[in-house]
């Protein structure tokens, strides 16, 4: 998508005097990032590992190829107070690797783009024993300071396999600066700040030599930051795994939502729905407020478009039926563009793939959900059914916020009949049966709460 023109550039609409087709054009080639690398005012084009300086025309020069080893891309932006852009990007996975980030620093002299490698201060490798730490998020805080936030694993290589060390698990936060030093040199200092480990991590440790060790990783490397201009918090959404039971040596996986504001990896008791891990950031509201929203596709080929509120709580505001224009469409590529249609919002571009039928190309209209809000209901119990019970009863439930809650049953005199259910509920429907077939005929009470937000509901059991 062509942010400057507001158009999707495709082979089809290209001038019959333009040779710049799909014969010239590097094979595979998408420029994904659009850096400014020279500060000329033109537009390049990266595309991972191959940088093309922009033309008047708005198009990559194929004669001039800068290759910069820029695997798992991030970003760009301008970091060393100059007025070209600088590309960020992870530092390699492999063991005996031990960078956090990677920097190319654009210039205007395009004599050599100067590149820095920020090293892990705790990683180390020998032949049987690794620790690494792998960034999870390069951003700005509030207060425009540039931070990284990283994820520090280790792991030993026992007698039978990999054995995964949870005492050596936490995230990290680190202060970047950015020391401009000539044109062709930048110094990146990177410092750490604050630290988070859980305690609940190191209950559980394997010895090297067990034939069945437990293989679990505390923190998963799914993640998502949100940090909106409009929004005054910075969050990041992460995957954690705990060992709630030692003997069985099961875990449990969950979302928690974290608050780095302040400068702090401050972890929250909020859970958020998984979904929201593998989404995307648009540059746009899509909603009808000023805050960017989250585009992401679930397993029923839906797509799914997610907005924050100001506690940091992602909230399905609308769908679009994937397969509404292609069978078992999968979301490639999404971006919020300029208004299409004059009514305020600003739209979506989306392209869906099919590797039997080919691609589609759709723009998804903006949706004003605001006006259409309902009064605030954190918590509600619907109709149960069928009733008569039948000895089974299913309750609807619905969930503003994920978090634990407990459905209770009382008599007509307020007297504890039964706990129902007591575990994780998350955002959206849900229906909770129990059995009924020891109850006797009568008028009770439904009660679901997560200790902040109740309701009851009025039933009546008749067998």
């Amino acid at each position: 998508w062509d942010d400057k023109a507001d158009r999707m550039e495709t082979w089809y609409n290209r001038d019959e005097s333009d040779t710049l087709n799909q014969f010239t054009w590097p094979f595979g080639f998408c420029p994904y990032a659009t850096p400014d690398i020279n500060g000329d005012g033109k537009r390049d084009f990266f595309n991972g590992t191959k940088l093309y300086l922009g033309t008047e025309r708005d198009e990559p020069d194929t004669n001039t190829v800068y290759q910069i080893k820029g695997n798992n891309y991030i970003g760009y932006a301008k970091l060393n107070n100059d007025n070209c852009d600088d590309i960020y990007y992870y530092g390699n996975t492999e063991v005996s690797e031990k960078s956090m980030a990677h920097f190319v620093f654009g210039n205007t002299t395009l004599k050599k783009f100067q590149t820095s490698t920020v090293i892990s201060p705790h990683a180390i490798a020998t032949s049987d024993m690794a620790i690494l730490e792998w960034p999870k998020a390069i951003y700005k805080n509030k207060q425009g300071k540039w931070r990284l936030l990283t994820h520090c694993k280790g792991w030993i290589q026992g007698t039978y396999t990999t054995i995964w060390q949870p005492k050596k698990t936490m995230l990290r936060l680190y202060s970047l600066e950015f020391n401009k030093i000539t044109e062709d040199s930048t110094a990146v200092i990177a410092t750490q700040i604050d630290e988070y480990k859980d305690p609940k991590w190191s209950e559980i440790e394997d010895a090297i030599q067990t034939k069945t060790p437990l293989n679990w990783l505390p923190v998963n490397d799914a993640g998502l930051l949100y940090n909106s201009e409009h929004s005054p918090k910075i969050f990041y959404y992460a995957s954690f795994n705990t060992v709630p039971d030692k003997d069985t040596k099961k875990f449990n996986s969950y979302s928690v939502m974290i608050d780095l504001t302040e400068d702090k990896i401050s972890v929250t008791n909020t859970k958020i729905d998984p979904l929201v891990l593998i989404g995307e950031v648009l540059k746009h509201s899509i909603d009808g407020d000023n805050r960017e929203d989250i585009i992401r596709q679930d397993g029923d080929w839906k797509t799914l478009f997610i907005s924050i509120d100001d506690n940091g709580i992602p909230i399905v505001k609308s769908t679009f039926d994937t397969e509404s224009i292609l069978s078992r469409g999968r979301l490639t590529n999404a971006y919020s563009i300029n208004d299409i249609n004059n009514d305020g919002i600003h739209d979506i571009a989306c392209l869906f793939s099919n590797n039997s039928i080919g691609n589609t190309f759709a723009i998804v209209k903006g949706k004003n959900t605001l006006s259409n809000t309902k009064e605030f209901v954190a918590v509600s119990i619907s109709e149960p059914y069928p009733l008569p019970s039948n000895n089974t009863l299913a309750v609807p439930v619905s969930i503003k916020f994920p978090d634990i809650y407990i459905l209770t049953l009382y008599s007509h005199d307020g007297k504890l009949i039964r706990t129902i259910f007591e575990g994780e509920i998350l955002t959206g429907n849900s229906t909770i049966e129990f059995n009924t077939s020891d109850i006797v005929s009568g008028t009770y009470t439904l009660r679901l709460s997560n200790g902040k937000n109740t309701t009851d509901r009025l039933i009546i059991i008749n067998h």
